[in-house]
């Protein structure tokens, strides 16, 4: 009898728990540190559970080939017949991103857990402290089985307060291997000399980071301003891309307010009606009425990004060439790794729950 340690019940531990659900001649167990499954999965997209997105781009990714060996095995109409398989109907948005047809992220994390077959157990409220190698298998803490192979599932501690993420993944600590520092990714910006002012205003732009000249990236959406800085899903993007830049000095975020109309003749509209109260939301005129800026490029320079409490995902993690092609250790034959624990981070838009569930299907079939 071949017995399989999961480590975490996340999106990638309950998607190996439902693929080996069943399977002869293998007990799964199941270890997760909190008294539920599927906890970050039920919060993802605003709690209708982006589950992937129709058309995954490698170049959305920190490791774009690694992404694009990985899209050669498991595409995003594979996934979608997995979960429909696994009786999980889903529709997609005009963007692309894919959630369940019940627009509630329970009805996903119900597909994965409910109706397991007995090989399947899980230990809940147990912290995972140390894995060992005794006598040819692998041992969980002071556990009473050993096993044949373990997959670390474990994810992050991104959206963690602190005091919760104390010494998460400190198993990880007895191995040889390279474990870059994890940085909070899909998370908000600083800015230097913030004008408070602006704090609850809400406005649709076109949002792109610069460090220095060089322009990083840029995309439309809205984005909401803070007490101390500006979130939204454009600007959540923007902190990937500024994530992956080695030298992060010099960076500031520029802001068009006229996204819909980037040619309109602002000087014009000023000579005519004396004033912007037409062109902008109320808090953002007032700003201009006091402090005349460029409406077209508003810069505001990053100081630095939201802690780890507000972040989505993580950026770092075990070095992706730690693992081969079926995301195994290669120091550490019988380990397996999946989904946030790895050094791959994606947009928003599902593309870091596709990486969980992709990376778990192929530990599932290896």
């Amino acid at each position: 009898m071949k017995r399989i340690a999961i480590i975490g019940a996340g999106a990638s531990g309950l998607f190996l728990a439902k693929k080996w659900s069943g399977r002869e001649g293998g007990e799964v167990y199941v270890f997760e540190r909190s008294r539920q499954v599927g906890t970050k999965l039920r919060a993802s997209g605003g709690g209708k559970c982006n589950l992937f997105n129709t058309s995954v781009l490698s170049a959305c990714y920190n490791h774009p080939e690694f992404a694009s060996k990985l899209l050669e095995k498991v595409s995003p109409q594979r996934l979608w017949h997995e979960f429909e398989e696994m009786g999980l109907q889903m529709v997609a948005d005009e963007e692309g991103r894919v959630y369940p047809l019940s627009q509630f992220s329970q009805t996903v994390v119900d597909v994965l857990s409910a109706n397991l077959e007995e090989n399947i157990h899980f230990e809940m409220g147990y912290e995972v402290r140390k894995v060992f190698s005794q006598d040819g298998l692998w041992r969980i803490n002071d556990y009473p089985v050993p096993f044949d192979n373990v997959v670390f599932a474990s994810g992050t501690p991104a959206n963690m307060i602190p005091r919760n993420r104390k010494d998460y993944n400190d198993y990880l600590k007895d191995f040889n291997i390279t474990v870059n520092e994890f940085q909070p990714s899909l998370v908000g910006f600083v800015i230097k000399d913030y004008p408070k002012k602006l704090s609850g205003c809400r406005v649709k732009v076109i949002a792109s980071l610069y460090q220095g000249e060089k322009l990083i990236h840029s995309e439309p959406g809205e984005v909401t301003f803070k007490d101390d800085g500006i979130s939204g899903i454009v600007i959540l993007n923007l902190s990937a891309y500024y994530n992956r830049l080695k030298d992060k000095s010099g960076c500031f975020v520029e802001l068009n307010f006229l996204y819909a109309n980037p040619d309109y003749d602002v000087q014009a509209h000023l000579r005519k009606y004396h004033s912007l109260r037409g062109l902008l939301h109320p808090k953002l005129n007032a700003l201009y009425e006091r402090e005349p800026f460029d409406v077209k490029k508003f810069k505001m320079e990053i100081e630095g990004l939201y802690d780890l409490a507000f972040a989505q995902v993580c950026h770092g993690g075990i070095a992706l060439d730690e693992v081969d092609d079926r995301f195994a250790l290669k120091k550490y034959p019988g380990i397996y790794v999946t989904g946030e624990m790895l050094d791959l981070d994606g947009i928003c838009g599902g593309y870091n729950l596709f990486f969980a569930f992709a990376s778990a299907l192929l530990v599932a079939e290896g």
